[in-house]
């Protein structure tokens, strides 16, 4: 039987999900044209991105569940809520030419998929570099 420690652990896991969950919904949303309701989600996943981190340090996630990745879960949220529905968006919202709105969507979905493989993006919990290699003036520099 799992301890009281591992269950609060693994439920804070469970939390960091629901961020993949409020994309979806985001996604079904956009995809209606209810812009602001797919932004109130993506609100509510920034708000759920903003507490899991603390809580999971805080009641040592990591050691207690060490069989799940919390940088993993985080990531892979974190591209579907601040770059791949955003990219949905641009693409189809309707808010740029015709001829633009997807190259743009795909554009966005590139360079944060390049952004999120960057094994330099983070050093401990902080960011280390803008997308891009924006600080150094560009990738290539």
């Amino acid at each position: 039987m799992a301890g009281f420690e591992y269950v609060r652990a693994f439920t804070i896991h469970v939390f960091t999900a629901t961020g993949a969950a409020l994309a979806l919904l985001a996604l079904i949303l956009g995809t209606g044209g209810h812009w602001a309701g797919m932004f109130l989600c993506l609100g509510l996943a920034l708000v759920v991105d903003g507490l899991d981190g603390p809580l999971a340090r805080t009641f040592e996630v990591q050691k207690l569940v060490p069989r799940w990745s919390g940088d993993t879960l985080d990531l892979v949220v974190d591209f579907t809520t601040y770059v791949f529905v955003p990219a949905y968006a641009i693409a189809a919202s309707g808010l740029l030419p015709q001829p633009f709105a997807i190259p743009a969507g795909i554009v966005v979905v590139i360079s944060g998929a390049l952004y999120f493989a960057d094994r330099e993006m983070k050093t401990g919990q902080l960011f280390s570099r803008l997308p891009g290699g924006l600080e150094s003036g560009g990738v290539l520099s």
